[in-house]
């Protein structure tokens, strides 16, 4: 699975986006925190499903979509 990197936005706008993309169906979401210890740091990951599995991961305005997933070709 290819990752496509999209320009940073606000969390709720790639919601939006996400929605729209998987044909306005309601999306899971899972919150995960990925702590590295070598730097002590702690990044929150958003991640959105739908029914053929991951389509979306948000953090600090930082934005990938999983084209495999989606319903719609990403344009």
């Amino acid at each position: 699975m290819e990752a496509l990197y999209l320009e940073k936005q606000s969390k709720s706008n790639f919601e939006d986006y996400l929605y729209k993309l998987n044909n306005e169906e309601p999306l899971g979401y899972r919150k995960h925190n990925d702590f590295n210890h070598e730097e002590n740091t702690n990044t929150v990951l958003h991640l959105y499903y739908n029914d053929n599995g991951h389509i979306g991961t948000w953090t600090k305005a930082s934005c990938w979509i999983f084209e495999d997933s989606l319903n719609k070709e990403v344009v």
